[in-house]
């Protein structure tokens, strides 16, 4: 191939591309023209008949077809856009994937719990005798701390611990009866929903802080035991023995706690 022949070959591809840029900028420019003359929006028939009309001007000048020229870009525009769209997924699963290692954080207790929402606070409870109302619908919700530990509404924590190797579900033992367990054992009301038991729990902490005559408070060593009076049913006591007594309702609340953190808890 002689050098001449190289040389074409180059103007030839630089006019192809100065050509295009033409094409492009007289488009623009015609597009903006007559959104200044008319103040109506131009319809996609009109911006493509300009765009045409100005292809066949820059091939009738240089006598090249821009057609082989618009294909290879559009080629290369597919390719990038499946690229984009392939990342995409992937960053799909890997939010799926995180939001699902996220969600098996919190131990599932084994009674019939339902799922709980974080709490919207994590204030200390206060220590009046009154709660306003959004605090008082906040009893129950639990808020993760991290470390397997949660955090409920009152400023309750649950980690790990017990022989049920978590607070929590040590807790929930006490959602429902074990009519074959020796002695007596302490269910909550609240028909087993983990949110009703743990809501029970905030409440006896708050009266426990605000003190009275239906307080006594004990300490044993590095714990804290709270005997709550509710001054309502709050469970029954099941068991063997509550079993043979035929189920008498609890109207109390046994607390035993190190700090703020929950050992265990359930009516009497």
């Amino acid at each position: 191939m002689s050098l001449s022949e190289e040389k074409q070959k180059v103007l030839k591809s630089r006019m192809i591309r100065i050509g295009l840029i033409l094409v492009f900028a007289l488009v623009i420019y015609s597009t903006r023209q007559n959104q200044q003359t008319h103040p109506e929006r131009i319809s996609k028939e009109t911006v493509e008949a300009q765009k045409q009309s100005a292809v066949r001007d820059f091939e009738k000048k240089t006598g090249i077809t821009s057609s082989s020229v618009f294909k290879q870009r559009s080629a290369q525009e597919e390719k990038a856009a499946s690229g984009k769209t392939v990342d995409n997924m992937i960053l799909r699963e890997q939010d799926l994937t995180s939001n699902s290692k996220s969600k098996t954080t919190e131990p599932e207790p084994s009674g019939r719990g339902s799922k709980q929402t974080p709490a919207k606070s994590s204030r200390p409870p206060p220590g009046g005798k009154e709660q306003d109302p959004k605090s008082k619908s906040e009893l129950g919700q639990l808020r993760d701390l991290g470390g397997k530990v949660w955090e409920s509404a009152a400023g309750l924590k649950y980690g790990p611990g017990s022989q049920e190797k978590h607070r929590l579900l040590h807790v929930m033992k006490h959602a429902k009866d074990e009519p074959d367990r020796p002695g007596k054992h302490g269910v909550f009301a609240g028909e087993g929903i983990r949110k009703n038991v743990l809501a029970l729990i905030d409440e006896a902490y708050l009266k426990a802080l605000a003190g009275g005559r239906n307080v006594t408070r004990k300490n044993e060593g590095t714990r804290v035991v709270y005997t709550v009076d509710m001054g309502r049913p709050v469970g029954y006591v099941g068991g063997r023995v509550g079993n043979q007594q035929g189920k008498p309702q609890a109207y109390k609340v046994r607390l035993v706690l190190e700090g703020t953190s929950v050992i265990t808890a359930f009516p009497l």
